[in-house]
């Protein structure tokens, strides 16, 4: 994300009004600004290539649960929407970054949202983590179902499919979106992406 990657030499605390010094000189900024610009524009073909792909998958493995209604067939399905999820609010976020701009007005309660939510791709970070979560899932539920195939048979009920499904998202909503909503401000007319912490030593959590 270009905002992030922008706001990641600069890290600001509530008690502190001290940040990293910038680095870049201003030739070398704008050779970083094209290859952003490079970046954003082969994201968004990557990104729609991926919207396309996991909405197919997705849409197959729904039409056919009916035949392969298994606990893992769930699980994979789930894994679907996460990717089709953050591939979608990337290009939410790309387009939202083309179309408004890097510069933001802090009194704008829209603008203010618009960085929370799009300016640092808090709801494809969301999708993100959820994908990681979700294989860690399924490459649990897998060990158990082959190295321990009797206690598994034995004790797995359908209720932990369900908490297998809701697991990834619960875990990406609490450690990216609630997150980003504490510590994203608008400063300067510049979005910092968990770059306001309440301390110093809080603020290590970013890295």
């Amino acid at each position: 994300m270009w905002s992030t990657l922008d706001n990641s030499s600069e890290v600001t605390s509530l008690n502190s009004t001290t940040s990293l010094p910038l680095t870049w000189k201003s030739s070398e900024r704008q050779t970083v600004s094209v290859s952003l610009q490079v970046v954003g524009t082969v994201g968004m073909i990557l990104l729609f290539i991926g919207s396309c792909a996991n909405s197919v998958v997705l849409a197959v493995l729904v039409r056919a649960r009916r035949h392969f209604g298994s606990s893992v067939h769930t699980l994979i399905a789930n894994q679907s929407a996460a990717d089709l999820f953050a591939c979608v609010f990337g290009i939410c976020s790309l387009v939202a970054m083309i179309a408004h701009g890097e510069k933001y007005n802090g009194d704008d309660i829209f603008e203010a949202t618009l960085c929370v939510v799009f300016g640092g791709g808090a709801l494809t970070a969301v999708g993100l983590t959820a994908d990681i979560i979700g294989l860690m899932v399924i490459t649990v539920e897998r060990y158990f179902k082959i190295v321990h195939a009797i206690a598994h048979r034995k004790y797995y009920r359908n209720w932990m499919t369900k908490v297998g499904v809701a697991l990834p998202w619960i875990g990406g909503v609490c450690l990216i979106l609630f997150t980003g909503i504490g510590t994203t401000r608008i400063v300067n007319g510049r979005c910092m992406t968990l770059g306001v912490w309440p301390n110093e030593a809080t603020a290590k959590v970013s890295l």
